[in-house]
């Protein structure tokens, strides 16, 4: 873990001494998410190569199903067969990738709250039938391209959560594709 942070902190110290500066296009997108967590994503920028992202997401892809009648891949995990929403605040440093205007990579980090439905037999929750709240911090790294043409913008991202309150673990395989309309 401390090499993995240690890394990190390298990879933003390094990439603040570039010369050149991310090649924004908009001042802000709002749109929608599709990965393991679905829903809003809303990109501002308040600097030529920071951005604040504000998500809300859900896993919720209905109740638990069980047995030889259930459809494949149906209640996926407790997670996904548990009524929830998530509010995520990131802030993002953009770069250029190479001489294409539009096309940047981005990592950053934030911090999330969430409250979750409960269901019977929780794994962490002695009383698992009341709702949770899941709090912690996120990290994300990933590129998206702006079109010069039109008022589109495409994200794709890995954004691994690490849990705090009432759960502790990680949501490691929170990988989701953005877009949005940029103004």
């Amino acid at each position: 873990m401390k090499y993995a942070i240690t890394t990190l902190l390298a990879i933003l110290m390094l990439a603040s001494t570039e010369q050149a500066h991310a090649q924004k296009n908009y001042n802000t997108s709002v749109g929608g998410r599709l990965g393991p967590s679905y829903g809003f994503s809303v990109k501002h920028f308040f600097a030529e190569r920071v951005a604040f992202e504000g998500l809300v997401t859900s896993r919720y892809f209905g109740p638990h199903v069980r047995g030889p009648r259930a459809p494949k891949g149906y209640g996926y995990g407790h997670w996904n067969s548990t009524p929830g929403i998530n509010l995520t605040a990131l802030f993002e440093w953009h770069f250029p990738i190479g001489k294409v205007q539009g096309f940047n990579w981005f990592i950053g980090g934030g911090a999330h709250v969430g409250v979750w439905g409960g269901y019977d037999n929780h794994p962490y929750l002695r009383d698992g039938d009341r709702p949770y709240i899941l709090t912690g911090l996120d990290f994300v790294g990933g590129i998206e391209y702006t079109f010069k043409n039109i008022p589109l913008t495409l994200q794709a991202d890995i954004k691994p959560s690490f849990q705090f309150f009432e759960y502790l673990g990680v949501w490691y395989d929170e990988a989701a594709i953005t877009a949005r309309y940029a103004f």
